[in-house]
């Protein structure tokens, strides 16, 4: 078993943990709700704990698939740029960690600003970097059988980014949830479906 399989493997037991952890936030009575309430509102309560173990859960499942492809999945070899981005992710994350999101209708902090900014960074870093990714691994050989499902899920990533920032709009607020919800089902479902292309690669 090469190292590249090891870290996919650890990977997808990780990103799987976080999407389980996910829906017991939804399942609990956080008190918000999935449709209104952003995702980061999780982490101001009393299941504040939960989310932060999900959240580095979802980070190293990030990490080692990323460092899995850093081991060259086929030919061509990927940009190691488009890994970079991914490697920063976790970074912002713990940026979104160290200060706490603002609730619905409380006043804007310095330290709710400094959440909505790496915020911010994080999603546009992981998008990046899956667009830049998506055609490069389309292109090797091994992963012909991935590339449509790839592909399929950019395109929900995207819409669901787009959707995301349109209703940051005070009048649409009501639905942000939504989005981004569908944003961190699909990107983590993307690095899943990458995940097991380096192990079926490597077979």
């Amino acid at each position: 078993m090469t190292s590249a399989v090891v870290l996919s493997v650890l990977g997808l037991v990780a990103i799987i943990g976080y999407l389980g952890i996910f829906i017991a936030l939804h399942v609990l009575p956080t008190g918000y709700h999935p449709v209104r309430h952003a995702v980061s509102d999780y982490a101001v309560g009393s299941y504040g704990n939960l989310f932060r173990r999900g959240l580095i859960l979802s980070s190293a499942g990030l990490l080692l698939t990323t460092f899995a492809l850093f081991q060259e999945p086929g030919s061509p070899p990927l940009k190691n740029s488009s890994l970079v981005l991914l490697v920063l992710v976790p970074v912002a994350r713990v940026g979104m960690a160290m200060f706490p999101t603002n609730l619905e209708h409380e006043k804007i902090t310095r330290t709710g600003l400094l959440h909505y900014l790496f915020a911010v960074a994080a999603f546009a870093l992981t998008y990046t970097a899956i667009s830049q990714l998506t055609p490069d691994l389309m292109d090797i050989s091994p992963w012909s059988s991935f590339g449509g499902l790839l592909e399929v899920l950019h395109w929900i990533i995207l819409v669901s980014l787009v959707l995301l920032v349109v209703t940051m709009m005070p009048h649409l607020r009501r639905v942000f949830g939504l989005f981004e919800r569908c944003f961190l089902v699909s990107t983590n479902i993307w690095f899943i479906a990458v995940g097991i292309g380096i192990i079926s690669a490597a077979s």
